[in-house]
């Protein structure tokens, strides 16, 4: 009989429970936040409008291992989304848990004043909910020039809806929030 073959079988037997049970349990540590993954029809409201997404294809992945491929607190690292419109299919990722933005600009002395164009973004977890902020600025301040922003609030309601709550407001126009309903395919 080959001794490291019975040992390793032995192993196998008697630690296979556990690292089941490690595996649910990581499985379940990221269960506090929803996944949105699936294929999402527009339910509410209808007949929608030109710039509405008719359906989603949202994907998320979740990360459960280090770079160095030790266990970790499972955790949805993105959100991957096709939006479906009437005439075309746009497609984003977010990154969550990242909070970001580009500065950009004219240098002084080639010609031009100094102008700034800014944007920022963030993707992250309020309860149980996802939220996703832009914004894009013609100066350093909000108020000093032109701006739009965009939030949109993502949402499993008790029904196992998907509802988005998208608010946009900019310098030239009134803020207004448009809510999205859909339901699984």
């Amino acid at each position: 009989m080959n001794l490291p073959a019975t040992r390793g079988l032995w192993m196998l037997r008697t630690q296979w429970p556990f690292v089941l049970v490690a595996m649910v349990v990581a499985g379940l540590a990221a269960q506090d936040k929803p996944d949105f993954s699936g294929r999402w029809v527009l339910e509410d409201p209808l007949p929608a409008a030109v710039d509405t997404p008719r359906a989603l294809i949202v994907r998320q992945s979740l990360v459960r291992t280090s770079a160095r491929g030790t266990p970790m607190e499972p955790f949805y690292k993105d959100l991957i989304v096709e939006r479906e419109f009437e005439s075309e299919v746009r497609s984003g990722s977010h990154q969550i848990g990242v909070v970001g933005g580009v500065i950009g600009g004219v240098v002084r002395g080639t010609g031009g004043g100094v102008e700034t164009t800014r944007s920022r973004f963030s993707v992250n977890w309020a309860g149980n909910r996802l939220v996703i902020e832009t914004g894009s600025y013609s100066a350093p301040t909000r108020e000093a020039g032109s701006f739009r922003e965009r939030t949109e609030v993502w949402a499993l309601v008790e029904n196992g809806r998907l509802v988005l709550t998208i608010t946009s407001r900019g310098s030239d126009a009134a803020s207004m929030t448009q809510t999205l309903r859909y339901r699984r395919d």
